[in-house]
């Protein structure tokens, strides 16, 4: 891809891939400086997704159900039987994408992880390991949402199927953030540092393939 080539929206992906990473720059610096209004709303969010766990059990059960779909238990799996369905239609630029902008941009996070360094809430209410910034099921279940949405939109005829695809995709991402923050094992920046950091990689990959294919022609 070119530098000048652009997603459907008419933004340039490298700009899109600029736009992200300083964002999620400036919120790292941020979450590891411990920028005091941002620490004090994620305690303020926390803590009210905490009371309304515990008063609403239902609530709670629903919110475990959707983030169980955000764990690369649910996700590998996922992404490895579509990209065999890819390479059996005989579309491996597809298959090839979906693989390392899933692999490169989960392996990633783990770099971010690592150096941040940052606790998880003391009170969650389900089960996590390793530090919390980024959040790791909001990183793969968004990664997951763009790879399907860029893939399989180009192979929908109608834009309002195009829309659709977009709208259940990028839900279902939602949702998973949300559910880190429901279930009190992620902070709210955590979710939102893992879409920025998402939005950087996943088109990341694709500009550098397209450039690769391009310039092998």
């Amino acid at each position: 891809m070119t530098a000048t080539e652009t997603v459907r929206d008419g933004v340039s992906l490298p700009r899109l891939v600029a736009g992200s990473a300083l964002a999620f720059g400036l919120l790292t610096v941020a979450v590891a400086g411990r920028f005091a209004p941002l620490i004090r709303f994620d305690a303020w969010v926390s803590r009210a997704a905490h009371s309304v766990a515990l008063a609403h059990p239902l609530w709670r059960s629903i919110m475990a159900a959707v983030t169980f779909t955000g764990g690369t238990v649910f996700i590998w799996p996922v992404t490895a039987a579509g990209c065999v369905l890819l390479l059996a239609y005989g579309r491996r630029r597809q298959a090839l994408f979906a693989a390392l902008a899933m692999i490169v941009t989960i392996e990633a996070r783990l770099i971010v992880v690592a150096a941040v360094a940052r606790p998880r809430p003391v009170d969650r209410l389900a089960a996590a390991s390793n530090y919390s910034f980024p959040s790791g099921h909001s990183t793969a279940s968004t990664a997951a949402a763009l790879v399907l949405v860029v893939v399989c939109g180009p192979m929908l005829k109608r834009r309002w199927q195009r829309v659709v695809l977009a709208a259940v995709a990028g839900g279902w991402a939602v949702a998973v953030g949300a559910s880190r923050v429901a279930l009190v094992v992620h902070w709210p920046s955590d979710v939102l540092g893992a879409w920025l950091f998402t939005l950087t990689t996943v088109p990341a990959v694709g500009w550098a393939l397209r450039r690769i294919m391009t310039e092998r022609r």
